[in-house]
């Protein structure tokens, strides 16, 4: 019987990774933006003066935060549709760069390490702006909305031609670097990345058990994590387990 090698379990881990996300993304693919509703709303129902009340919007935050919180941002590396999409986009990408022989630029360390910044700017700059009472220009410039409404068979494009033109630039971003979106933009992945994830989710590694200037980790990693600890708490980790998967030693342990 043929030994099952790393690459193979990492193929394995992959196609089952995609098995999830498309199921999500067929049956569950507005949890993202019913998650994300909850937020706006808070804010919106605060600038107004009004009483918070729960509805399904708060519960799908609640329930999909308290997710985090025990397993890490496993909704984002294996539940998301935006984030599903955006893997979907790099890896027609890889594929077409392969096949052309035309390598696309590549972000630096450093400027992910920047760009990475954004994504909270964008949802202070969302939360001030439902606060305001302008909750309609968020969801009329927001790229989710029309990724919404393309999804259902609605095409919209002269309604919303801001909304559009951001899609389109995301779909750059997304065929440019892996995770665009997640990393950079999301804001409810902002959110996820500063909630605490409890010790015995978190994936662990022995690092004094590493082979030197390895690296096969971080260069596995869609989000580009450092993997300076032995624990791994990086709020940007989306529990994808490439990683654990990839280890010539096996030195990864957890979820």
């Amino acid at each position: 019987m043929k030994k099952i090698t790393k690459k193979d379990k990492l193929n394995l881990l992959r196609w089952f990774r995609v098995l999830v996300q498309i199921l999500f993304f067929i049956f569950l693919p507005a949890v993202f933006s019913q998650s994300f509703a909850a937020v706006k709303s808070v804010a919106e129902t605060v600038g107004k003066g009004e009483v918070i009340k729960n509805n399904s919007f708060i519960t799908s935050f609640i329930i999909v935060s308290i997710i985090t919180i025990l397993c890490g941002r496993i909704f984002c590396g294996w539940a998301c549709s935006f984030g599903a999409f955006g893997d979907w986009i790099y890896q027609l990408s890889e594929f077409i760069q392969k096949k052309t022989k035309c390598k696309l630029p590549k972000l630096t360390d450093r400027m992910v390490s920047y760009l990475k910044i954004l994504k909270y700017i964008v949802l202070i700059t969302i939360v001030i702006l439902c606060f305001m009472g302008k909750a309609s220009v968020v969801a009329k410039n927001s790229p989710w909305t029309i990724f919404s409404l393309v999804r259902v068979g609605q095409y919209k494009f002269v309604v919303y031609i801001m909304s559009t033109i951001l899609m389109l630039l995301v779909i750059v971003g997304m065929a440019i670097k892996e995770r665009f979106f997640c990393q950079f933009l999301c804001p409810l992945g902002a959110i996820f990345a500063v909630l605490p994830v409890l010790p015995l989710f978190t994936l662990k590694r022995d690092k004094d058990n590493c082979i030197q200037k390895c690296n096969a980790c971080k260069n596995n990693c869609p989000v580009k994590i450092k993997l300076q600890d032995n624990t791994i708490t990086d709020g940007e980790c989306i529990s994808c387990m490439r990683c654990k998967m990839i280890c010539p030693k096996g030195n990864i342990k957890g979820i």
